[in-house]
């Protein structure tokens, strides 16, 4: 759905009306955004002379979109059944409502140039009220109605006052709380402001309260798995999502021999890799060189060498205890060219990657990738960290002897296998070779869990020598 934000944030306001977080706010929420694939205006600490013109771009821009956001951080207040959004160079509270009018951007401007795009999916969201000002004038905002296909979320219901700050990270509490919830994948916006209303409830002890008023007729999802949901990952989404990357100076063009898959052309660039100072290179272009010496390792033997002595060749990049090759080595086996999370995790030479997680140097990588996976635990049997814990496998087996061409024999018949109280055993039955002893099942999990070997402990109800699996299970 091809969807524009347009976000605003305004705190210098004259003295005794400052906001702290409002600034912080907008630009957080323009950021993920675009790291949604929004097309985004992002306005701070606007004036009254640009208000006709975001009404303008606003009525102008939507047309050609799916969907709208608009998306207010400020001062507001409600006079005379009004809604008024603040610049910051409007005096606070107003000196009546004609002035106000003439000086403001006003909720039923916005919400009138909505109500032509009906057939559309539009979102106002508005984090205002924060502060509280006793000279006749409700810092709260009057209650509205959304027209047909609009939702308007209100930091604050009818009457009641909203935080400036007391959220994480320098935000409000309100965009604090929207901030953690909006790039959950297929999360629809009902639900989602649903959760955002319930934390920021119970985070101020019930004195706000969001409220919304909703008239969707079409379903709206932020995060369709366009996004990473993840900890705010470091690097730009180019790298992230590097599908995007393109070529056009001498680095990045080393990246696209690299991922050739021609071993002709990625060993010479391998080669030329080597001799580049890790200096010359900034965080996001090691980032994705990780991820493409991790893709080029399967083939191209210049790269393989790179990975024999691989915690050797990364020591070069480390600054400051980060190593943005390695977490870009690290990304790779999680997630794909459009940054999505792997159905099917990228498993060649992981073992020889993990093994790093022991090297105090690494550590920091290995925190980083631990944080991005946090998302994704449920789907995961192990995820890499310096702090080892072992992976139980609990094995039901029976003895029986099999007729084979040399005579009866003894055979191991696999019925159940359990880790973490999930049984694999039907998946797992697909990808353990027939005949194997114990060492060769555990090799066998290390591969299918993607997890180190020396972590796995099998329970089994009998040695396991030689298994098959039972023909249920086929």
């Amino acid at each position: 759905m091809k969807t524009i934000a347009f976000v605003i944030g305004n705190n210098d306001y004259f003295e005794g009306a400052q906001l702290q977080c409002a600034v912080n706010d907008a630009s957080e929420i323009a950021k993920i955004f675009r790291r949604l694939g929004y097309d985004v205006r992002e306005e701070l600490n606007i004036k009254s002379e640009d208000c006709s013109r975001i009404l303008t771009d606003f009525e102008d821009q939507i047309k050609d979109y799916d969907a709208s956001i608009f998306y207010f951080a400020g001062h507001g207040f409600e006079l005379e059944g009004e809604n008024y959004l603040i610049p910051i160079d409007y005096q606070i509270p107003p000196v009546n409502k004609h002035d106000a009018n003439r000086f403001c951007l006003r909720l039923t401007e916005v919400l009138g140039i909505l109500k032509t795009h009906s057939g559309k999916v539009n979102i106002v969201i508005i984090d205002a009220c924060r502060k509280s000002f006793d000279r006749g004038v409700s810092n709260s905002f009057a209650q509205v109605q959304a027209s047909k296909g609009t939702l308007i979320a209100f930091s604050t219901s009818p009457n009641e006052g909203a935080k400036d700050g007391n959220g994480q990270d320098g935000h409000s509490v309100y965009t604090s709380a929207l901030l953690q919830y909006i790039g959950r994948e297929t999360l629809s916006v009902e639900s989602l402001f649903k959760k955002v209303r319930k934390t920021v409830y119970n985070l101020t002890n019930g004195t706000q309260t969001p409220w919304e008023h909703t008239s969707l007729i079409g379903d709206f999802v932020f995060n369709t798995g366009q996004l990473v949901y993840s900890v705010e990952i470091p690097y730009d989404e180019v790298v992230v999502k590097d599908s995007l990357f393109d070529g056009g100076d001498v680095f990045s063009n080393l990246i696209l021999e690299l991922r050739s898959c021609d071993w002709n052309r990625q060993n010479p660039a391998m080669e030329k890799v080597h001799r580049i100072p890790a200096s010359d290179l900034n965080k996001n272009q090691q980032f994705i060189l990780g991820r493409n010496l991790y893709q080029a390792n399967s083939c191209a033997w210049e790269v393989q060498r790179f990975f024999e002595n691989l915690g050797n060749n990364l020591s070069k990049y480390n600054k400051d205890g980060e190593n943005h090759v390695l977490n870009g080595i690290l990304f790779e086996i999680y997630f794909d060219s459009k940054g999505d999370f792997r159905n099917e995790l990228k498993r060649h030479d992981f073992d020889r990657v993990f093994s790093l997680r022991k090297n105090p140097i690494f550590a920091k990588s290995f925190g980083f990738i631990r944080d991005v996976l946090q998302p994704y635990k449920e789907q995961l049997f192990y995820i890499p960290t310096i702090q080892d814990e072992p992976i139980d496998i609990d094995i039901s087996a029976e003895g029986k002897n099999y007729p084979t061409p040399w005579g009866e024999e003894a055979f191991q018949i696999i019925h159940k296998v359990n880790v973490d109280n999930k049984d694999i055993t039907k998946a797992f039955s697909r990808s353990c070779t027939y005949g194997t002893n114990e060492l060769g099942v555990k090799s066998c999990l290390s591969n299918f869990l993607t997890a180190p070997q020396d972590l796995i402990q099998i329970h089994s109800n009998i040695s396991l020598q030689k298994i098959r699996f039972a023909k249920e299970l086929f």
